[in-house]
């Protein structure tokens, strides 16, 4: 049965990967920023921001494979092309396995972060424990499936290679671990948060965040159905699945760092209020002056509060010439009130 030129997933690769990952490097970045702002950057940060460039790694390679056809058809490329794009699948593959285990993982550490319980420990162990192994049995068919590896893309698989469905019933096995791992790692976060002393608001809000985990569970359970165990149009059929993994990856990566989205919010919006005063001040120096000047009347108009209590080395204000205590923060205005009512 003849297939239509114009039925090219190549473009839907393409335009779904990019927007993913320019997400996905925003998040993780933001993610990164506030924890080393304040002084908790940790495992689970690190091997996120490894994640993502892997995951960015990948998708460059995938960009590359779309210029030699992958999406098409195989009587709508070449020879040649057909070889690059299935040695350029191969490599995807060997990074795409390391990079869901890494991020899998950073979420189970993220986990343990909020709440660290022996049992909660002895549970994410058993599953990073498995994560690894599954991930690692993929890797291992991959590397070892032809002899010489080229054989893989060469067309001379032949009497070099194993029987496809190896590899095959390899990734079904470790996409059957992935849904259920993927399960646990939603459904824990929110049973975790629901039980810490935190505003319900807050609570629905980072739950609704996690649950986000679960798209990427649909997406990992269709990646696996998608693939077969016929090898003739795999220029095609694993661009199919590619779309289906990398949305399954970077809705990961994202769901993970959008959990965190309330922390960032806050430091932001911290830094914010911090700034505001300094920015403002420059502008509005001449007026302040100005307030201070003597006024028709001959009096010595009183300068704003905030200008007295930051005069380093005075003893006394001068307009009243009451003793002045030195101000804390000169940011704030907390000790205000206490001043006003020590003042007769």
């Amino acid at each position: 049965m003849g297939h239509s030129r114009d039925d090219d997933k190549g473009p839907t690769l393409l335009v779904l990967t990019c927007i993913l990952t320019s997400l996905a490097v925003l998040t993780t970045s933001l993610r990164c920023w506030v924890r080393w702002g304040n002084r908790q950057l940790g495992l689970d940060d690190g091997a996120m921001a490894i994640t993502t460039i892997l995951a960015v790694a990948r998708m460059s390679i995938q960009i590359v494979s779309v210029r030699y056809g992958n999406g098409k058809h195989r009587e709508f490329v070449s020879d040649h092309d057909y070889k690059m794009i299935n040695m350029f699948t191969w490599i995807t593959q060997i990074l795409l396995f390391p990079t869901i285990c890494l991020m899998k993982v950073s979420i189970c550490i993220l986990i343990l972060r909020i709440k660290d319980t022996r049992t909660l420990r002895y549970t994410l162990g058993f599953i990073i424990t498995g994560l690894v192994l599954t991930n690692f049995e993929c890797l291992l068919v991959l590397l070892a499936e032809c002899s010489p590896l080229d054989a893989y893309w060469n067309g001379t698989s032949a009497g070099h290679c194993w029987p496809a469905k190896v590899r095959i019933y390899s990734i079904y096995l470790q996409a059957s671990y992935g849904v259920a791992t993927d399960v646990v790692c939603t459904f824990l976060p929110i049973y975790v948060v629901w039980n810490v002393k935190i505003p319900l608001s807050t609570k629905a809000a980072v739950c609704g965040l996690m649950s986000l985990g679960l798209v990427a569970t649909l997406c990992s359970a269709i990646r696996a159905a998608s693939l077969g165990t016929t090898t003739n149009d795999l220029s095609y059929a694993y661009c199919i699945a590619a779309i289906w993994a990398n949305t399954e990856l970077f809705l990961g990566i994202i769901a993970a760092n959008l959990a965190l989205a309330r922390s960032m919010f806050k430091y932001f919006n911290e830094r914010a209020r911090t700034l505001t005063p300094y920015a403002s001040g420059s502008r509005t120096t001449k007026l302040r002056n100005s307030l201070a000047s003597p006024s028709r009347l001959g009096y010595v108009k009183s300068a704003e509060p905030c200008l007295a209590l930051q005069t380093i080395g005075s003893a006394r204000s001068q307009a009243s010439g009451m003793p002045l205590r030195r101000y804390k923060d000169g940011a704030t205005f907390t000790e205000m009130d206490e001043f006003e009512k020590a003042t007769p």
